[in-house]
């Protein structure tokens, strides 16, 4: 039967069985998210992980309405069903650590927000203990690998766009939304801050930047030359603006990007994610010299303990020469050798 539509008294105290009044919430919930242009795989994330947790719910002998009458010891038999679970892909094993502390910041932002809307939450559940997750090492590239990995490539697109994600820190969501000018007519590369010894690349908040923030980050004088060299010499001549065009004449997509690096990985014989270049080259960044607050700035990162890990990566990974990274990466302007 379909749930009915949904009232301010719906939304404010329901008491419906078959936990209809959290379902309603939960659809208010992810309404306000997408009226605050949340990120669409932050909206996918809360759908997946609220729909599960609703539908777990129904399931039980228990009946309740809204988010009110979700008690703690609830909340922890849905945990442990989730520990106790097995994967969702088919494979053998329990889900990931990730996926288990994914589910409990979701629903711990779902009841922060019902007990805002005036729900009686039960307030030990805002409390609960996040799961321990073991700390894994990020992976990180060497010089060579680099190496390797550009001479794998098949085009000059493939080659632009490994140097583009290991010289720039950019997570592929953005890489693909590079252009050669944005909507408002300005080039995506910038050259007004060539006197400091590096170009700068803005990261728009409409072409997949995170959390809808701008931001610059530097770019290196052979790194420069690259993009121009490929936008004047190699480049489809195509209508679109997008920097990266595919062997269709067709911008690509971060799933077409994802797919060039499994292709990639299966020819060098390490694994090749995106996400690992934005490590590597926070970590030479670190290793450059530059500070906290830049890497801050320049990354998007607003919380130090992530930036503390590439520290330590830092100390304690030997990458290569720092003289060869600077073919990709540039140093801080006061940098004395």
């Amino acid at each position: 039967m379909e749930a009915p539509a949904m009232t301010s008294a719906a939304v404010m105290s329901p008491r419906d069985t078959g936990w209809v009044g959290v379902r309603d919430a939960v659809e208010l919930f992810i309404l306000e998210r997408r009226a605050e242009r949340r990120q669409p795989k932050t909206i996918s994330d809360y759908r997946h992980h609220l729909g599960q947790f609703v539908t777990w719910l129904i399931d039980q002998d228990t009946d309740g309405g809204g988010p009110d009458d979700v008690s703690k010891a609830l909340l922890l038999a849905y945990r442990l069903h989730l520990q106790e679970r097995g994967r969702l892909d088919g494979r053998s094993g329990h889900l990931d650590h990730l996926s288990l502390v994914g589910s409990q910041r979701v629903l711990r932002t779902f009841f922060g927000w019902a007990m805002d809307e005036g729900y009686s939450v039960d307030p030990r559940i805002l409390k609960l203990r996040k799961t321990r997750v073991p700390q894994k090492d990020a992976t990180v590239y060497t010089i060579d690998q680099i190496r390797a990995l550009l001479a794998a490539t098949t085009s000059p697109t493939e080659q632009l766009a490994i140097r583009l994600l290991a010289g720039t820190g950019l997570r592929i969501s953005e890489a693909v939304g590079v252009c050669l000018r944005g909507p408002d007519g300005l080039p995506d590369l910038e050259a007004d801050s060539l006197a400091r010894g590096y170009a700068s690349l803005r990261v728009r908040w409409d072409a997949g930047a995170k959390g809808l923030k701008t931001r610059r980050t530097p770019v290196a004088f052979p790194l420069m030359k690259a993009m121009r060299r490929y936008e004047l010499r190699d480049r489809p001549h195509v209508a679109t603006l997008e920097l990266l065009i595919n062997r269709r004449e067709r911008p690509y997509t971060a799933f077409g990007l994802a797919s060039v690096m499994d292709r990639l990985e299966r020819q060098v014989g390490f694994r090749v994610h995106a996400h690992a270049f934005r490590h590597t080259w926070a970590t030479v960044m670190v290793q450059l010299g530059w500070s906290l607050e830049h890497l801050r700035a320049f990354i998007g990162h607003v919380d130090y303990a992530t930036l503390h890990r590439y520290v330590r990566l830092a100390t304690e990974r030997d990458l290569g020469p720092l003289r060869d990274w600077r073919e990709l990466i540039p140093a801080p302007p006061a940098r004395v050798d």
